[in-house]
């Protein structure tokens, strides 16, 4: 296939003569040109041999007319409409728009009721490379999908027969996969496996001869010597008889075992499926396509062959049962591969994530929903490698009249859920796919319209967890459209405005690329306790990799893109990535001093004092009986990290001057912070209970030189000179070391106290 601005494909009539031209051509355009969108075979022997005569690229528009036609026709009607719209009443001409399914369009001309003949066209997937890319994608999710139907519906014993009443659709589905099963390494491999190292079992038979017949003397036949029943005289010899027959066992190896007998039974099961497609496309009229079909067929079918007439299944009989239980076909290597790619192939072309068959129908696919499903399945192993256990997907799987079907129904909100533990705090983590968000009241409503991302990640505390926190979701939406993540997000060159930048060349019709970052900006600020959202998109980089814009100075809130990408060895692309960051996430909402959880809880605050009719009491100076905690802070790297961290740490019960959990200072409700190294004072309010952190915990937040674990309080500056004027650090350091505490032990104190000492230390 070759590049072209202009191509035609002939139109085949019932006879199988051209009756028509489709001529395609691509669309002028201003400025740099766009790249390859339309390619032509040299001739028409090529065209029969290739995928299609013309190929397009999909969410690209094209120009199309109708010539030589070979009768008087007035109107002209084209399926499928949705495709070919016309601009004129007679319907020659107009705008041919694939949008985003790709694969094979079978168009058909009719003229009233009456078709005058039929072609193909083959749509390239724009961002995956086409076909490898797009059918990595579809190989990934029929992996996933078979182990979840072999794993909840396998059966230790069933009668196979080959089924005579497959559809035409189906069978097509059947053949793409098991096309590209053969083609694939892998399979290969498990051939040469198997032929170089068949399975073997050794097999014992049992013979009646006569006693004059030479055997190997062992245990066996001396028990037959001694033991009753018909006897034989033996003049002269040792013994007065024998008996009248002896049982000669005979051990055999042979390679008609149950996993040879399933190997043979698959082959000749794809062969005759293959068979059944020839023969159906044989006795329609000879086109372009079928003459295709069935080259590719007929290639196919003998690598079947070829592997058939091989010495060991000259030997292995016929598969009477299947065993689903037999060792060597699920671990035993080649075996397990052509084990696992039978039921793929079985199960694959019946995946349906949705009511409609649509997205699986023959020959053509909307690609922008497999990369959504297929999304879904690549988040949801990276979320369950981080939780370290295994996610029960059965609700996945759901048996149906019509066979087994493979769906992800809109609407489930937690398909996956587990617990992880990062820095002593327990965190409950959810994945839900398509979740949908209504307005109202609820924790992670919308409190504008109904919000609907592709996936969300949901993390709040686990049960039993002592230190709560305000639960955060982030959310993802798998674009397919998007290729660049400039795309989304601009570039940073000086002078130019983000309203004007335009969205990439042949991609205007699909919307204006930039909505997809409104759309996370909608997410993020109208889902309550929404921290981030996020676009994952198949790539197109130069340098594949995402894209992070952090709101303030920490990893959330934020919006953001990252890649990925379907490959050969079913790693997908950009996957590294994206754990880094859920990973991060979760050391993030782990981290109990970060200004994210210091602004979520305040908003907390402030909103559920208004809803509670409660109001804020304007700043006084503290009554005599408030209790005050008076902290010792060593030096001035101890004092930065406090102020900036709006936190406090005393030591933990075990250390010199460590405190039990109980203890009343913890309690206080002012914090008197004093540094003698620096002869700072500083107040505070403590807003939180004690959190109990560790050395690991203390050191991820940045705490100087943390020897063990803490107690951890949150604070609220109170600039009130007024209050702590007169007060000096060195006069508290005495006030304490006078109660007989230790060196920087923390102390309690009234504020009348501290109001008395003040006094005297003035």
């Amino acid at each position: 296939m070759r590049a072209v601005s202009e191509a035609s494909a002939p139109l085949y009539g019932p006879t199988g003569q051209v009756v028509a031209l489709l001529r395609i051509a691509v669309l002028p355009r201003r400025g740099a040109s766009p790249g390859a969108t339309l390619w032509s075979s040299a001739s028409t022997a090529v065209s029969i041999a290739s995928a299609s005569g013309v190929e397009l690229l999909e969410g690209m528009e094209y120009r199309y007319s109708w010539e030589d036609i070979q009768a008087d026709i007035d109107s002209l009607i084209v399926d499928p409409e949705e495709i070919f719209q016309p601009d004129t009443l007679e319907g020659k001409s107009g705008r041919l728009r694939p949008g985003l399914a790709t694969g094979t369009i079978r168009v058909v001309l009719r003229a009233d009721a009456r078709t005058i003949g039929e072609l193909e066209l083959e749509v390239r997937s724009r961002k995956l490379s086409y076909p490898s890319e797009y059918r990595w994608m579809l190989r990934d999710i029929a992996e996933q999908m078979t182990e979840l139907v072999m794993d909840r519906f396998a059966v230790s014993e069933a009668r196979f027969d080959l089924d005579d009443t497959r559809d035409a659709v189906t069978l097509y589905q059947r053949f793409t996969f098991l096309r590209a099963l053969f083609e694939s390494e892998r399979f290969q491999g498990a051939l040469r496996e198997i032929m170089r190292r068949p399975h073997t079992a050794w097999e014992t038979t049992n013979e009646i001869v006569r006693p004059g017949a030479g055997m190997r003397a062992d245990s066996h036949v001396l028990r037959q010597f001694a033991r009753g029943g018909p006897r034989s005289a033996w003049p002269g010899g040792p013994i007065s008889s024998v008996p009248s027959h002896l049982a000669r066992t005979r051990t055999e190896a042979t390679r008609d075992t149950p996993p040879n007998r399933f190997v043979k039974f698959a082959l000749e099961h794809w062969r005759q499926m293959l068979g059944d497609i020839d023969r159906g496309l044989a006795e329609t009229q000879a086109t372009p396509a079928t003459t295709r079909g069935r080259r590719e067929i007929a290639a196919v079918t003998s690598q079947l062959e070829e592997v058939l007439h091989h010495d060991l299944f000259a030997e292995v009989g016929r598969l009477s049962r299947f065993p689903a239980d037999d060792q060597a076909l699920q671990k035993r290597e080649g075996y397990r591969d052509i084990f696992k790619a039978y039921v793929e192939t079985e199960f694959a072309a019946r995946l349906s994530w949705q009511s409609s068959p649509e997205d699986y129908g023959a020959g053509q696919r909307d690609v922008a929903t497999l990369y959504e499903y297929w999304g879904f399945i690549q988040l949801s192993q990276v979320v369950a490698t981080l939780v370290g256990q295994t996610f029960d997907m059965s609700p996945l799987v759901q048996s149906r009249s019509n066979g087994l079907t493979v769906g992800i129904r809109t609407g489930v909100e937690t398909v996956l859920a587990g617990v992880v533990e990062r820095f002593d705090r327990r965190m409950k983590v959810e994945l839900c796919f398509n979740r949908t968000y209504r307005r109202g009241a609820a924790r992670n409503a919308s409190w504008t319209r109904p919000m609907r991302p592709d996936y969300s990640l949901l993390i709040s505390p686990a049960e039993g967890e002592p230190a709560t926190f305000e639960p955060i979701a982030l959310h993802f939406d798998a674009k397919y459209r998007v290729e660049f993540v400039k795309e989304i997000f601009g570039v940073d060159d000086a002078g130019e405005e983000a309203d004007t930048l335009q969205a990439p060349v042949g991609l205007e019709r699909g919307g204006a690329l930039r909505a997809d970052l409104l759309k996370m900006h909608a997410y993020r600020d109208a889902i309550r306790r929404t921290a981030g959202a996020y676009v994952l998109y198949p790539g197109g980089d130069r340098e594949d990799i995402g894209l992070q814009y952090p709101e303030y100075h920490e990893l959330l809130p934020g919006l953001g893109a990252f890649v990925l990408r379907p490959t050969d060895s079913g790693n997908a692309s950009g996957v590294p990535a994206l754990r880094w960051f859920i990973s991060e996430v979760l050391d993030h909402v782990a981290t109990r001093l970060t200004k994210h959880e210091r602004g979520r809880y305040w908003l907390e605050d402030a909103y559920s004092q208004f809803q509670s009719g409660r109001l804020t009491r304007a700043l006084a100076p503290p009554l005599p009986d408030t209790n005050v905690l008076l902290g010792f802070v060593k030096s001035s790297e101890h004092w930065n990290w406090i102020r900036e961290r709006k936190a406090y740490n005393v030591r933990a019960e075990g250390r010199r001057g460590g405190v039990h959990a109980g203890a009343a200072l913890l309690q206080s409700q002012l914090l008197l912070l004093y540094c003698p190294a620096m002869d700072e004072v500083a107040l505070a309010r403590i807003v939180s209970d004690a959190e109990s952190v560790s050395m690991t915990g203390m050191a991820a937040m940045g705490y100087p030189d943390p020897r063990g674990n803490y107690w951890c309080v949150q604070l609220q500056w109170l600039e009130q000179s007024q209050w702590t004027r007169g007060l000096s650090s060195c006069a508290i350091d005495a006030y304490v070391r006078s109660l007989g505490l230790a060196y920087g032990e923390p102390a309690g104190a009234l504020w009348g106290q501290v109001s008395s000492f003040t006094s005297v230390a003035e």
